[in-house]
């Protein structure tokens, strides 16, 4: 091999080597950008989490038997029927 076959053989491979650095490094930079999109949303799955907790403490409390109870009895000022009567009408 002459002397400029070798250097440009050497070029080459120079160029092959940036090449596959380059493409380590933004695969490198994927992987880190991926790892802080997954801290991410665990932090968000943990307050959607929260906040559904929260909601159904508030949907069970809201729909609760006492509470529809006391809501028809202030506000709609009805009132609890105790004792049944029943007449009979007999010919």
């Amino acid at each position: 091999m002459t002397y400029i076959t070798r250097s440009y053989l050497l070029f080459f491979l120079l160029f092959i080597f940036l090449c596959i650095c380059l493409d380590t490094v933004k695969v490198r930079w994927q992987i880190a950008q991926e790892f802080e999109n997954q801290a991410y949303l665990k932090l968000s799955q943990n307050k959607l989490k929260q906040i559904n907790i929260q909601l159904q403490t508030e949907h069970h409390h809201l729909n609760s038997p006492a509470k529809v109870e006391r809501q028809a009895k202030e506000k709609l000022k009805m009132i609890e029927i105790n004792n049944i009567n029943i007449i009979n009408y007999e010919k």
